[in-house]
């Protein structure tokens, strides 16, 4: 048994140290296997812990090196005091200026059990709401869901850009299509008008990897949409960015947008994607953050939140986003 244990701690050692080499990563599957990380981490402690019933020096020695490699790992999360003083100009503002977004990915197999999922949506009572993964099966509930509010995708003429709804409470003043490749390979731009002023909403929704090709293709999708918003011309100062990536901060993937800040890093770590049904027992640690948003630095965001859906494999993310006033 005590083999078998440090067998098993050798092999998340090993997949805890995946993200400190970046030729591997450019691997498929080690891409894959990196996302992990908040799974390595509990299973690093835990096996560390059962070798103290055999020699707690030993135990020690490895909690050691797993508290080391957690802290590289997490050191981003752990550093969020860096943003404080981007932040301190909007400490004064007021909530009620604050709009809730909803963001939520569709499983491929839940067609069948739309009406309770989008019973739960409406209940959230957000303001912006981005749907991932919808097609025409859904169009009815979309229509009920946007009643009385403007939308974007939900038209024939529009036809779900990349399985995309955007649903809001404010008027949409420009929409803009931008296609990358020629399947689920759209960045939506949308301007969202909010109290005199426009907030810049971009949502995109690549392939997910479920192969080495579509891993590719959602790679090019990542890596333009860095390089796009990377350009100062593209990017506003009240932009937000709402995604399904498919894919973790850990990857070499990840987009680094340099005019934006990351949602997981500023409000800490979330999941809201579980690999298996019974990893919702173990709620955020069972889960993966593969839903991603990304503001400029003239936006304040809070209070994310996840919230799990019945017979879903996939978490409701919601949060605050909060113009400076005028």
């Amino acid at each position: 048994m005590r083999t078998l244990i440090l067998l098993a701690l050798f092999v998340v050692f090993l997949g805890q140290l995946t993200p400190r080499f970046e030729i591997i990563k450019s691997i498929y599957q080690i891409d894959l296997i990196t996302s992990l990380q908040t799974q390595f981490a509990l299973l690093s402690i835990v096996l560390s812990i059962l070798l103290g019933f055999w020699n707690r020096t030993v135990m020690v020695i490895f909690l050691l090196v797993s508290g080391l490699l957690i802290a590289a790992n997490f050191n981003a999360y752990l550093n969020s005091t860096l943003f404080i003083s981007k932040t301190e100009e909007f400490i004064n503002q007021r909530e009620s200026d604050a709009i809730k977004v909803l963001q939520y990915t569709f499983d491929d197999t839940l067609d069948s059990v739309l009406s309770p999922i989008y019973q739960e949506i409406t209940q959230q009572d957000a303001e912006l709401i981005i749907l991932f993964n919808v097609n025409e099966l859904h169009i009815n509930q979309l229509k009920t869901l946007s009643e009385g509010r403007f939308n974007y995708g939900i038209r024939k003429k529009e036809s779900l850009p990349s399985n995309i709804a955007i649903i809001s409470k404010y008027p949409i003043s420009k929409k803009q299509k931008i296609s990358i490749l020629d399947e689920r390979g759209d960045l939506v731009s949308l301007g969202i008008v909010i109290n005199k002023q426009t907030l810049d909403l971009f949502a995109m929704h690549p392939p997910r990897p479920t192969t080495e090709v579509n891993w590719r293709r959602r790679n090019l999708m990542l890596n333009t949409l860095e390089a796009r918003l990377n350009n100062a011309d593209n990017t506003s100062p009240y932009a937000l960015v709402v995604t399904e990536l498919y894919t973790t901060v850990w990857s070499k993937y990840f987009p680094n947008l340099t005019n934006l800040r990351s949602c997981a890093y500023t409000m800490g770590l979330y999941g809201n994607w579980y690999a298996k049904p019974w990893l919702k027992s173990l709620g955020g640690l069972g889960a993966i953050n593969t839903s991603h948003c990304f503001f400029s630095y003239r936006l304040k965001t809070n209070n994310l939140e996840t919230h799990q859906v019945a017979r879903s494999d996939n978490n409701i993310v919601t949060y605050s986003v909060i113009l400076p006033t005028t």
